[in-house]
């Protein structure tokens, strides 16, 4: 399950030499966060995983990892953009089935 445009929702500023700082010395994940932003957000469900009991746990996470990474690079604009995201959802966009 992958949902598109959700990082162009919210942000956050976790990526600093502070929060890591802070986070070290508190054990508290500090990282402030910004948006709620009104983009249109759609989720994706991709084609079930069948089971087989012969596959290792770390098989199994790696075919989920793969297919994940197929419904981004199918479904999601990189790198993300908040006002495109925010164009979408005013503009009408015929289904796909």
């Amino acid at each position: 399950m992958f949902t598109q445009n959700i990082r162009e929702g919210f942000r956050s500023l976790g990526g600093t030499r502070l929060f890591k700082w802070l986070y070290e010395k508190f054990r508290y994940p500090f990282a402030p966060m910004y948006g709620g932003f009104p983009v249109k957000l759609r989720t994706y469900l991709g084609d079930p995983i069948p089971y087989d009991p012969k596959v290792t746990a770390e098989e199994l996470a790696e075919k989920t990892k793969n297919a994940l990474q197929a419904l981004i690079d199918k479904h999601q604009r990189i790198p993300g953009n908040i006002m495109s995201a925010l164009l979408e959802r005013f503009h009408k966009k015929q289904k796909v089935n």
